[in-house]
């Protein structure tokens, strides 16, 4: 759960899509996140050594291109008008949220860098060599995601219910500030350097 709670530019997207759209926007969200924390923790646990070193390596390329995505749906999210309630776009809305919130979570290079702090810190529980262990462990990395996005979603549900039509605009702002602060900041750090 500590792995995949929702933060950054990917939490924000997350909680504007959960008070704004309808639970399927949360959910295909959600699952994009959770995709990523699992290939992440793929990596870290099974030492796939080459694709950790692909991702350190060439942290300075995925970086930039991530506060690139993130200036693009910063902006799309700053200009977005109130949610439409079209039902032939929902299945594209869906792959768009999935995809957008996948790609976030794998060009954040603090990701593949705190998963091995963090496992190490806390333990894992795995024997060397036994990959069952691993399985059970990326099983748990799992149920944990899932759980904290449940807890997520439904508190957004909760709150939902207090969102007037008003809100929309101050929340696409805000999120979208937010998102392109981020971008910036990445960008910013990666010329700085």
């Amino acid at each position: 759960m500590l792995i995949s709670i929702p933060n950054g530019p990917v939490g924000f997207l997350c909680i504007r899509r959960a008070l704004l759209h309808n639970y399927r926007a949360s959910i295909s969200s959600a699952l994009g996140s959770i995709t990523a924390d699992l290939i992440f923790g793929s990596i870290a646990i099974f030492s796939l050594t080459s694709i950790y070193a692909f991702f350190f390596r060439e942290q300075t390329s995925i970086r930039f291109i991530g506060g690139l995505l993130l200036l693009y749906v910063g902006i799309k999210t700053f200009f977005d008008s109130v949610p439409d309630k079209i039902p032939g776009l929902e299945k594209f809305d869906n792959v768009g949220n999935f995809a957008s919130t996948f790609l976030l979570t794998m060009t954040n290079p603090v990701q593949i860098i705190t998963l091995p702090v963090v496992f190490t810190a806390i333990g894992t529980g795995i024997r060397p060599g036994n990959y069952n262990d691993a399985l059970f462990f990326m099983l748990g990395l799992a149920v944990g995601a899932v759980a904290i996005w449940v807890l997520f979603i439904a508190v957004a549900a909760v709150l939902k219910r207090y969102i007037r039509e008003h809100h929309f605009k101050l929340i696409n702002r805000i999120s979208g500030m937010l998102v392109v602060g981020t971008g910036l900041y990445i960008l910013l750090s990666l010329i700085l350097a």
